[in-house]
């Protein structure tokens, strides 16, 4: 049977032979309390002088100027007596103008002045003949479409603006009748209910009318 060991003998011993035990490579030299590192003993390393921060010059022209302080007031009050309107004339009259190249061609001189690009032409060619191709596959597929342009007359320019100006001028005729009945609420007779509603649905119509007049693009009569 084994004892305790009571003392600390035991202990002594087993932290002994596990430093041997568990060092790996060459034993390592146990710690000397009177080896400590003293001021100024890495200044030299193998005859060479570790330079101290003391040695470092910076540059103080690359800083950035210091953040003003709160009791620091802007300068105020400034003027100046230059008429920059004069100054600036001045100096347009005295300064010479531009020169313009000796091989730079006029713009108006150019061939292509005042003609329609030739990429546009082509573009618009592309177009219509895209448009032919699916007018003929409709009309294979489907028949003749009714409705068409082919069975309708393009209305004149001048036509349709004046059929524009005749509706509205009718249109202010019929306003100014209908502005005789549009404030009253009881009517004497049931023909003036009667004459205002007619005129309120003409007056809608009309509008209709310019409005669809108005609108861009060919417009298609049937015939």
């Amino acid at each position: 049977q084994g004892t305790t060991a009571v003392d600390g003998k035991g202990f002594t011993a087993l932290k002994k032979n596990h430093v041997v035990t568990t060092s790996f490579g060459a034993q390592p030299e146990p710690p000397n309390p009177k080896k400590f590192l003293r001021r100024g003993s890495r200044q030299f390393r193998h005859g060479a002088r570790i330079p101290s921060v003391e040695h470092h010059s910076r540059n103080t022209d690359a800083q950035k100027p210091a953040v003003p302080l709160r009791s620091d007031k802007p300068v105020q009050g400034l003027t100046t007596s230059k008429n920059y309107l004069n100054c600036n004339a001045v100096e347009v009259i005295n300064s010479a103008p531009m020169k313009r190249k000796d091989n730079e061609v006029p713009y108006i001189s150019r061939e292509e002045y005042g003609k329609v690009p030739a990429y546009l032409d082509s573009v618009k060619a592309e177009i219509e003949h895209e448009q032919e191709l699916v007018d003929m596959y409709v009309e294979e597929q489907y028949g003749p479409v009714k409705g068409s342009y082919q069975e309708h007359e393009v209305m004149d320019e001048d036509e349709r603006r004046d059929l524009i100006n005749k509706l509205k001028q009718r249109w202010g005729d019929v306003n100014a009748e209908y502005q005789k009945y549009c404030h009253k609420v009881n009517f004497d007779t049931p023909g003036e209910r009667k004459r205002k509603a007619s005129q309120e649905a003409e007056l809608k119509q009309l509008e209709e009318y310019i409005e669809k007049l108005s609108c861009p693009g060919p417009l298609a009569i049937h015939t």
